[in-house]
């Protein structure tokens, strides 16, 4: 069976259930970088040599989605009995880089959160920055998601911009419906600020009109700033810095395992690895 076909009468159909957004990204690597390359190919003919060659002439980022994509699509032609063999154990895929994204300290994300004080966003970036939310998750959030007297959080959707229009959707995992917890003073400055509208924290605004205004607002007032998604990085790293045990911010992240936290996550910077040495050293020169 040709690539193509596979694509057009298998692979597609197979994908019905997946999230709108992981579709396009999927079209979007499929069109690209797969269907020339090898969509008019038998499946059975694609060999290693021509994956490898093909993944050398992208660059790494491109690379990695691409591949991930056409080893998804391959792994299900053998496991559906289309293709006789499985290609994909003899490929060498693009080695994933150690990206440690931009992050705010303490001390920035005070500084940040004062910046926003009366702001229209300001009930976002609190929930944002104290709860380690995914982009989607504090976009979604709803002011009836919110126990403004225990401080009580429940995370029960998300809120993506896909191809022109908004797509509301599940929780990415079953342990990212959860429940989380604000802070004391972020429960105090909520309740004050509550009273000002309903629905979403957000109000109308869709998740570009939210990135535009969170950016532009940042910057005129010389507030420190990172991408909307490291915030969520922001407050991880600093839970970890301050002492928080790594189990508990995976908790509060939605995270599958420990391990995901500990890998993307756990960047001790150098005065907490003196700490570290110094309580090392105490225990041994007693």
């Amino acid at each position: 069976m040709l690539l193509s076909v596979f694509h057009d009468e298998v692979w597609l159909p197979s994908c019905a259930n997946l999230r709108e957004c992981t579709m396009v990204g999927y079209e979007s690597a499929w069109q690209c970088h797969i269907v020339d390359a090898f969509g008019g190919l038998e499946i059975d003919s694609i060999t290693a040599d021509m994956i490898e060659t093909w993944m050398a002439g992208m660059p790494r980022g491109a690379a990695r989605k691409a591949w991930g994509v056409l080893r998804t699509m391959l792994r299900k032609a053998f496991r559906w009995g289309v293709s006789s063999v499985d290609v994909t154990t003899r490929v060498r895929g693009p080695k994933r880089t150690d990206h440690q994204p931009h992050v705010l300290d303490a001390r920035q994300i005070s500084a940040l959160l004062r910046g926003f004080w009366g702001h229209e966003l300001e009930a976002w970036l609190i929930c944002s920055v104290t709860l380690g939310l995914r982009p989607e998750e504090a976009l979604g959030l709803e002011w009836s998601d919110i126990d403004l007297r225990g401080g009580l959080v429940r995370i029960r959707r998300g809120v993506q911009w896909v191809s022109g229009h908004e797509v509301v959707v599940e929780p990415k995992t079953d342990l990212s419906a959860r429940d989380v917890v604000l802070p004391r003073f972020a429960i105090i400055r909520l309740r004050q600020i509550r009273g000002r509208g309903d629905g979403r924290l957000v109000g109308g605004l869709n998740p570009g009109q939210v990135d535009r205004r969170y950016r532009r607002w940042c910057r005129e007032q010389h507030l420190p700033f990172v991408p909307r998604e490291n915030l969520r990085h922001s407050w991880a790293t600093s839970a970890l810095v301050a002492g928080v045990d790594v189990a508990v911010v995976s908790r509060a992240l939605g995270h599958s395992s420990i391990e995901t936290t500990a890998r993307y996550y756990l960047r001790p910077d150098t005065s907490v690895l003196k700490d570290a040495q110094r309580l090392w050293e105490k225990s041994i020169m007693r």
